[in-house]
């Protein structure tokens, strides 16, 4: 259906895909500008120090849960680290877990730092900064921050219903009702009708349609996934 999603690594770099301005005669719907693209891409949305999410370029909003038993273990909004599959991806949990919190054998990405002795808590870098990742191998004493990391799969649960270990990701189709996509590209989605409906995906408009890459004239509804900004 596509290439897998595209990640952004920084506010400079794999930040999204070339706007619209900036291709020769493009062919775009009305609603969309020329500061806009096509197209949607995950990325750490961290709050210490470490957030690629900007108004400009957002990153994929997801909700999961990881798992039971501890502070974070709980259903919760999070952003997608890397795709795993088709339908997997290695995420993280936006709940903030104290350094003295967390649990041992479980992964966690740096939130903030703080007096936190991350290397001694099982962080490989000779200086951990915000959004590195790490499983936990001894509790902190300091100030710091983390957030739970796991690998979730996609599933037609709604928000407030999730099972652990799956997650799901919505996006919206000309009117506010979220739409559980089944499957997610740099720049498709499908939903999970029978036989499933193909969207193009982006971060700002819902309205019009678009002509499906490799066709004549076939089109597709557009669709907003959820995002995160800055």
């Amino acid at each position: 259906m596509g290439r897998p999603l595209k990640i952004k690594k920084t506010t400079t770099k794999d930040i999204g895909f070339n706007n619209l301005g900036s291709l020769t005669a493009p062919v775009y719907p009305a609603p969309l500008n020329t500061a806009q693209f096509l197209g949607v891409v995950g990325g750490a949305n961290v709050s210490g120090g470490s957030s690629v999410a900007t108004s400009a370029y957002p990153v994929v909003r997801v909700q999961v849960y990881l798992s039971t038993g501890g502070p974070g273990s709980a259903e919760a909004a999070g952003f997608i680290i890397t795709q795993k599959g088709s339908k997997q991806y290695l995420v993280a949990d936006t709940t903030s877990v104290a350094d003295e919190s967390m649990v041992v054998g479980r992964s966690y990405i740096i939130n903030t730092v703080g007096t936190t002795n991350w290397i001694a808590c099982g962080a490989s870098k000779t200086n951990p900064d915000a959004g590195d990742i790490f499983t936990c191998t001894a509790v902190g004493s300091g100030t710091g921050t983390a957030f739970e990391v796991g690998v979730c799969t996609l599933a037609n649960e709604a928000t407030a219903s999730l099972t652990v270990g799956n997650m799901n990701i919505a996006m919206f189709n000309g009117d506010s009702t979220d739409i559980l996509i089944s499957r997610l590209t740099n720049r498709y989605a499908l939903d999970y009708s029978t036989p499933a409906v193909r969207y193009a995906v982006n971060f700002f408009t819902d309205e019009g349609t678009e002509i499906l890459s490799g066709t004549t004239g076939t089109t597709i509804p557009l669709a907003i996934v959820e995002n995160y900004t800055s």
